[in-house]
Protein backbone atom coordinates (compact mmCIF):
# COMPACT_ATOMS: atom_id res chain seq x y z
CA UNK A 1 0.00 0.00 0.00
CA UNK A 2 1.27 2.92 -1.00
CA UNK A 3 1.20 6.80 1.19
CA UNK A 4 0.64 10.21 -0.48
CA UNK A 5 3.30 12.51 1.51
CA UNK A 6 1.31 15.89 1.76
CA UNK A 7 3.50 18.86 3.40
CA UNK A 8 2.35 20.23 6.75
CA UNK A 9 1.76 23.85 4.97
CA UNK A 10 -0.83 22.70 3.38
CA UNK A 11 -2.50 22.14 6.49
CA UNK A 12 -2.11 25.92 7.68
CA UNK A 13 -4.68 28.14 7.82
CA UNK A 14 -4.15 31.95 6.25
CA UNK A 15 -5.68 34.90 9.02
CA UNK A 16 -8.63 36.20 8.18
CA UNK A 17 -8.24 39.93 8.16
CA UNK A 18 -11.16 42.24 7.18
CA UNK A 19 -11.07 44.31 3.92
CA UNK A 20 -12.67 47.34 2.36
CA UNK A 21 -12.37 49.11 -0.61
CA UNK A 22 -10.09 46.65 -1.96
CA UNK A 23 -7.76 47.27 0.97
CA UNK A 24 -7.17 44.74 3.49
CA UNK A 25 -7.04 45.79 6.98
CA UNK A 26 -3.34 44.10 8.21
CA UNK A 27 -1.74 45.21 11.43
CA UNK A 28 0.26 47.36 9.65
CA UNK A 29 -2.12 48.98 7.84
CA UNK A 30 -4.71 49.32 10.34
CA UNK A 31 -1.63 50.92 13.02
CA UNK A 32 -1.19 53.55 10.27
CA UNK A 33 -4.54 54.10 10.49
CA UNK A 34 -5.34 54.13 14.07
CA UNK A 35 -2.23 57.16 13.94
CA UNK A 36 -4.06 59.33 11.22
CA UNK A 37 -7.16 58.99 13.13
CA UNK A 38 -5.58 60.15 16.37
CA UNK A 39 -4.17 62.99 14.91
CA UNK A 40 -6.85 64.26 12.83
CA UNK A 41 -8.49 63.86 16.06
CA UNK A 42 -6.12 65.79 17.68
CA UNK A 43 -5.98 68.19 14.87
CA UNK A 44 -9.58 68.37 15.00
CA UNK A 45 -9.09 68.93 19.08
CA UNK A 46 -6.97 71.85 18.58
CA UNK A 47 -8.99 73.76 15.60
CA UNK A 48 -12.10 73.59 17.62
CA UNK A 49 -10.95 73.61 21.18
CA UNK A 50 -7.31 74.71 22.29
CA UNK A 51 -7.65 77.58 19.27
CA UNK A 52 -10.46 79.22 20.21
CA UNK A 53 -9.02 79.40 24.03
CA UNK A 54 -5.54 80.41 22.96
CA UNK A 55 -7.23 83.23 20.79
CA UNK A 56 -9.30 84.42 23.42
CA UNK A 57 -6.67 84.41 25.83
CA UNK A 58 -4.88 86.57 23.29
CA UNK A 59 -7.50 89.34 23.10
CA UNK A 60 -7.94 89.31 26.68
CA UNK A 61 -4.70 89.27 27.32
CA UNK A 62 -4.18 92.74 24.89
CA UNK A 63 -7.14 94.11 26.34
CA UNK A 64 -5.54 93.96 29.26
CA UNK A 65 -2.51 95.37 27.97
CA UNK A 66 -4.50 98.45 26.32
CA UNK A 67 -6.41 99.27 30.17
CA UNK A 68 -2.67 99.31 31.65
CA UNK A 69 -2.09 101.97 29.14
CA UNK A 70 -4.83 103.94 29.51
CA UNK A 71 -4.48 103.78 33.13
CA UNK A 72 -1.15 104.48 32.64
CA UNK A 73 -1.38 107.37 30.42
CA UNK A 74 -4.51 108.29 32.80
CA UNK A 75 -2.40 108.27 35.63
CA UNK A 76 0.12 110.80 33.75
CA UNK A 77 -2.88 113.04 32.81
CA UNK A 78 -3.92 113.21 36.40
CA UNK A 79 -0.62 114.37 37.15
CA UNK A 80 0.17 116.81 34.29
CA UNK A 81 -3.64 118.44 35.44
CA UNK A 82 -2.01 118.69 38.95
CA UNK A 83 1.08 120.02 37.84
CA UNK A 84 -0.94 122.82 35.86
CA UNK A 85 -3.25 123.29 38.98
CA UNK A 86 0.38 123.70 41.30
CA UNK A 87 2.19 125.90 38.71
CA UNK A 88 -1.28 127.84 38.57
CA UNK A 89 -1.68 128.53 42.14
CA UNK A 90 2.14 129.61 42.17
CA UNK A 91 1.53 132.02 39.48
CA UNK A 92 -1.27 133.43 41.65
CA UNK A 93 0.50 134.26 44.19
CA UNK A 94 3.37 135.69 42.62
CA UNK A 95 0.44 137.70 41.24
CA UNK A 96 -0.84 138.81 44.70
CA UNK A 97 2.58 139.59 45.30
CA UNK A 98 3.41 141.79 42.87
CA UNK A 99 -0.54 143.23 43.16
CA UNK A 100 0.71 143.93 46.58
CA UNK A 101 3.07 147.00 45.50
CA UNK A 102 0.35 148.69 43.39
CA UNK A 103 -2.11 151.13 45.19
CA UNK A 104 -5.54 150.11 45.58
CA UNK A 105 -8.60 152.17 46.67
CA UNK A 106 -7.36 152.33 50.40
CA UNK A 107 -3.80 153.38 50.20
CA UNK A 108 -5.03 155.91 47.84
CA UNK A 109 -8.04 157.00 50.31
CA UNK A 110 -5.16 157.41 53.03
CA UNK A 111 -1.98 158.62 50.50
CA UNK A 112 -2.44 162.45 51.41
CA UNK A 113 -2.21 161.62 54.82
CA UNK A 114 0.69 159.32 54.76
CA UNK A 115 2.64 161.81 52.31
CA UNK A 116 1.93 164.68 55.08
CA UNK A 117 3.07 161.53 57.79
CA UNK A 118 6.04 161.67 56.43
CA UNK A 119 6.97 165.39 55.56
CA UNK A 120 6.31 165.73 59.15
CA UNK A 121 8.89 163.56 59.94
CA UNK A 122 11.56 166.14 58.63
CA UNK A 123 9.85 168.94 61.21
CA UNK A 124 10.76 166.23 63.86
CA UNK A 125 14.06 168.20 64.76
CA UNK A 126 13.01 171.76 63.78
CA UNK A 127 12.33 173.83 67.34
CA UNK A 128 16.67 172.36 67.81
CA UNK A 129 17.50 173.00 64.47
CA UNK A 130 16.40 176.82 64.69
CA UNK A 131 17.92 177.06 68.42
CA UNK A 132 21.61 175.86 67.09
CA UNK A 133 21.26 178.36 64.23
CA UNK A 134 20.23 181.43 66.65
CA UNK A 135 22.72 180.50 68.78
CA UNK A 136 25.12 181.43 65.83
CA UNK A 137 23.19 184.91 65.46
CA UNK A 138 24.05 188.26 66.67
CA UNK A 139 22.28 189.63 69.45
CA UNK A 140 20.06 191.72 67.97
CA UNK A 141 18.63 188.62 66.08
CA UNK A 142 18.04 186.76 69.26
CA UNK A 143 16.58 189.89 70.91
CA UNK A 144 13.78 189.61 68.24
CA UNK A 145 13.26 186.19 68.78
CA UNK A 146 13.07 186.36 72.35
CA UNK A 147 9.63 188.87 72.09
CA UNK A 148 6.21 187.52 72.01
CA UNK A 149 5.71 187.46 68.14
CA UNK A 150 9.22 187.72 67.09
CA UNK A 151 9.84 185.06 64.59
CA UNK A 152 6.87 185.77 62.68
CA UNK A 153 8.23 189.03 62.47
CA UNK A 154 11.44 187.84 61.52
CA UNK A 155 9.94 185.57 59.00
CA UNK A 156 8.01 188.26 57.39
CA UNK A 157 11.03 190.22 57.18
CA UNK A 158 13.94 188.24 56.41
CA UNK A 159 12.08 184.80 55.37
CA UNK A 160 12.25 181.51 57.91
CA UNK A 161 15.83 181.19 60.22
CA UNK A 162 14.85 177.37 59.77
CA UNK A 163 12.09 176.34 57.10
CA UNK A 164 9.10 174.48 58.10
CA UNK A 165 8.54 171.29 55.56
CA UNK A 166 4.89 171.50 54.56
CA UNK A 167 2.50 169.67 51.71
CA UNK A 168 1.13 172.95 50.03
CA UNK A 169 -1.19 170.93 47.55
CA UNK A 170 -2.44 167.19 46.97
CA UNK A 171 -5.19 167.24 44.63
CA UNK A 172 -5.98 163.84 42.64
CA UNK A 173 -7.23 164.26 39.08
CA UNK A 174 -10.74 164.54 38.64
CA UNK A 175 -11.23 161.88 36.38
CA UNK A 176 -10.03 159.87 38.85
CA UNK A 177 -7.67 156.43 37.55
CA UNK A 178 -7.67 155.93 34.32
CA UNK A 179 -6.40 152.90 31.84
CA UNK A 180 -3.12 153.37 30.93
CA UNK A 181 -2.90 152.95 26.66
CA UNK A 182 -0.78 155.36 25.67
CA UNK A 183 2.32 153.09 25.85
CA UNK A 184 3.99 156.27 28.17
CA UNK A 185 4.94 153.07 30.14
CA UNK A 186 5.99 151.17 27.42
CA UNK A 187 3.94 149.10 25.03
CA UNK A 188 3.56 145.97 27.09
CA UNK A 189 1.69 147.96 30.02
CA UNK A 190 -1.17 148.83 27.76
CA UNK A 191 -4.66 147.96 29.29
CA UNK A 192 -2.87 146.30 31.96
CA UNK A 193 -2.68 148.80 34.58
CA UNK A 194 -4.54 151.71 35.36
CA UNK A 195 -3.19 155.10 36.69
CA UNK A 196 -4.51 158.00 39.25
CA UNK A 197 -2.54 161.28 38.59
CA UNK A 198 -2.33 163.35 41.99
CA UNK A 199 -0.95 167.48 41.49
CA UNK A 200 1.58 167.93 44.91
CA UNK A 201 3.37 170.20 45.96
CA UNK A 202 5.91 170.52 48.33
CA UNK A 203 7.89 172.93 50.47
CA UNK A 204 10.95 173.24 52.36
CA UNK A 205 14.54 174.03 52.27
CA UNK A 206 16.96 171.52 50.35
CA UNK A 207 17.40 169.08 52.56
CA UNK A 208 13.88 168.90 53.60
CA UNK A 209 12.89 168.47 50.14
CA UNK A 210 15.80 165.74 49.30
CA UNK A 211 15.12 163.77 52.17
CA UNK A 212 11.48 163.87 51.28
CA UNK A 213 12.14 162.47 48.36
CA UNK A 214 14.12 159.93 49.29
CA UNK A 215 11.67 158.31 51.49
CA UNK A 216 8.81 158.90 49.04
CA UNK A 217 9.30 154.93 47.77
CA UNK A 218 8.83 153.88 51.58
CA UNK A 219 5.02 154.23 51.19
CA UNK A 220 3.63 151.23 50.38
CA UNK A 221 1.75 151.81 47.12
CA UNK A 222 3.86 152.21 43.63
CA UNK A 223 4.45 155.40 42.72
CA UNK A 224 5.92 157.14 39.91
CA UNK A 225 6.95 160.79 39.57
CA UNK A 226 7.02 163.01 37.16
CA UNK A 227 7.36 166.55 35.76
CA UNK A 228 9.38 167.70 38.53
CA UNK A 229 9.69 171.34 39.12
CA UNK A 230 11.81 173.00 41.73
CA UNK A 231 12.39 176.90 42.33
CA UNK A 232 13.96 178.91 45.08
CA UNK A 233 10.49 180.73 46.65
CA UNK A 234 10.10 183.59 49.59
CA UNK A 235 13.57 184.67 49.29
CA UNK A 236 13.11 187.87 51.15
CA UNK A 237 16.27 188.85 51.16
CA UNK A 238 18.55 188.21 47.88
CA UNK A 239 21.89 189.00 49.12
CA UNK A 240 21.73 187.50 52.54
CA UNK A 241 22.08 188.88 56.26
CA UNK A 242 24.70 191.22 56.85
CA UNK A 243 25.94 192.69 60.36
CA UNK A 244 27.84 196.11 60.40
CA UNK A 245 30.74 195.85 63.17
CA UNK A 246 31.81 199.15 64.78
CA UNK A 247 35.03 199.53 62.62
CA UNK A 248 31.97 200.41 59.69
CA UNK A 249 33.02 197.15 58.17
CA UNK A 250 30.34 194.43 56.54
CA UNK A 251 30.09 190.98 58.08
CA UNK A 252 28.20 188.40 56.05
CA UNK A 253 26.26 186.23 58.76
CA UNK A 254 27.42 183.19 58.01
CA UNK A 255 25.76 180.88 59.94
CA UNK A 256 22.43 183.04 60.78
CA UNK A 257 20.96 183.34 56.94
CA UNK A 258 17.16 182.06 56.56
CA UNK A 259 16.63 179.07 54.84
CA UNK A 260 16.02 179.46 51.35
CA UNK A 261 12.51 177.97 51.11
CA UNK A 262 12.29 175.52 47.87
CA UNK A 263 8.84 174.93 46.25
CA UNK A 264 8.53 171.39 44.14
CA UNK A 265 5.42 170.57 42.19
CA UNK A 266 5.83 167.93 40.24
CA UNK A 267 3.05 164.77 39.35
CA UNK A 268 2.81 161.58 41.24
CA UNK A 269 1.60 158.52 39.40
CA UNK A 270 -0.25 155.57 41.61
CA UNK A 271 -0.48 152.43 39.53
CA UNK A 272 -3.02 150.24 40.41
CA UNK A 273 -4.20 146.77 39.08
CA UNK A 274 -7.59 146.48 36.80
CA UNK A 275 -10.44 145.20 38.30
CA UNK A 276 -12.74 142.84 36.60
CA UNK A 277 -15.19 145.48 35.37
CA UNK A 278 -11.78 147.18 34.12
CA UNK A 279 -10.85 144.19 31.96
CA UNK A 280 -14.39 144.10 30.66
CA UNK A 281 -14.91 147.48 29.14
CA UNK A 282 -11.05 147.19 27.67
CA UNK A 283 -12.13 143.74 25.81
CA UNK A 284 -15.28 145.63 24.91
CA UNK A 285 -13.11 148.74 23.88
CA UNK A 286 -10.95 146.55 21.68
CA UNK A 287 -13.89 144.76 20.47
CA UNK A 288 -16.36 147.60 19.17
CA UNK A 289 -13.97 148.85 16.01
CA UNK A 290 -14.04 145.22 14.52
CA UNK A 291 -17.96 144.93 14.82
CA UNK A 292 -17.52 148.29 12.99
Amino acid sequence: MTADFIPDSEFESTPNYPTAFGVTFTPTISGILLGLLGLLGGGALIYYLVMPAFETNQTLSKSVEEKTQQLQQQGAIRKQIQDAKDQLEKAKQKRDQVYSLFANEKTLNTLMFDLNQLIERNNAGLLAARNTKLNACPAYVRQIFATPGGAQEFQDQFGPLVSEAKLKRFKPDDKGAAVINDSSLGAPINNKLKRQTIDIEIRGNFNQTQSIFRTIERLQPLLLVRNLDVKVVDQKVAEGLYEIQPDGTIRYLTNCQPDNQIAATFQMDALLPLTDVDRQAVQAAQQSPEKK
